[in-house]
């Protein structure tokens, strides 16, 4: 009898979680991993560009399977139309007190569209990094602003995606000198908070979100002969999202 009483307790509770998630909490989600995507994650170990050394370099984001039911309907998805999206990136070593290295990043994408989707977006970021010697502790700051247009509702429409988005993170990370290269692993302990904005263009249905939570990060960095850079990097945000990114660069002196 007992043991029955708990398992109509458990099913029952089951039943209310699932009861509890909503058409409209499954929308705010979805807004929630979209925007996501978009974030600055750091794609660089903690002090890695000493002043003057600007590092030039492209992004690979790629975009796991995003279940976009709703309801009874399935919105389409960024998963269903790309796997990957390529981003710019820039970032410039700034001059700091004796021990530590600072520098401050930048990307940007123009609103060109691509098989019906385009992402306007803009990024900035700020670091400074304790680097006693191979051990480098870091911290971070970064924002971005984006406007993306896409078939979400129905295959010709072109629906809009707003998101304000900021957030921190500490990191530590470790160089390992194997001339002529270098391999810096390290990870990333952050919290990110965002706006979004979802627009129906066929109706002018609008839906707001907002989200704060953890971000997790662990990364490779890979420099060879001191000039070609390679960041692989496995990013978290519980509850949200678990994506890879890569990056490689140029470093300029």
């Amino acid at each position: 009898m007992g043991a029955r009483l708990v398992l109509s307790l458990l099913l029952a509770g089951a039943s209310a979680a699932a009861s509890a998630q909503t058409m409209l909490d499954q929308e705010r989600h979805l807004i929630d991993i979209h925007s996501l995507l978009l974030d600055l994650p750091p794609l660089e170990a903690p002090g890695a560009l000493p002043p003057g050394r600007l590092s030039v370099g492209l992004e690979a984001v790629t975009i796991p399977r995003i279940d976009g039911t709703t309801g009874t309907k399935r919105q389409i998805t960024a998963s269903d139309r790309t796997p990957l999206f390529p981003r710019p990136r820039l970032a410039l070593g700034l001059p700091a007190p004796e021990g530590f290295r600072a520098m401050v990043g930048a990307s940007y994408i123009p609103p060109v569209a691509i098989r019906d989707v385009s992402t306007h977006y803009g990024a900035a970021e700020a670091a400074m990094a304790w680097t006693p010697g191979p051990l480098r502790a870091g911290l971070r700051g970064h924002l971005l602003y984006a406007t993306s247009r896409s078939p979400v509702t129905e295959p010709a429409t072109r629906d809009a995606l707003e998101t304000w988005e900021y957030g921190a993170d500490l990191s530590a990370g470790w160089s390992v000198s194997l001339p002529p290269a270098t391999l810096e692993p390290y990870a990333a302990l952050g919290v990110v908070h965002l706006r979004g904005r979802f627009r129906v263009t066929s109706d002018g249905y609008v839906l707001r979100s907002q989200y704060t939570g953890a971000a997790l990060d662990a990364g490779l960095r890979f420099v060879f002969r001191d000039r070609w850079e390679g960041v692989a990097e496995v990013e978290a945000y519980p509850g949200r999202l678990v994506h890879t990114n890569f990056r490689a660069g140029y470093l300029f002196h």
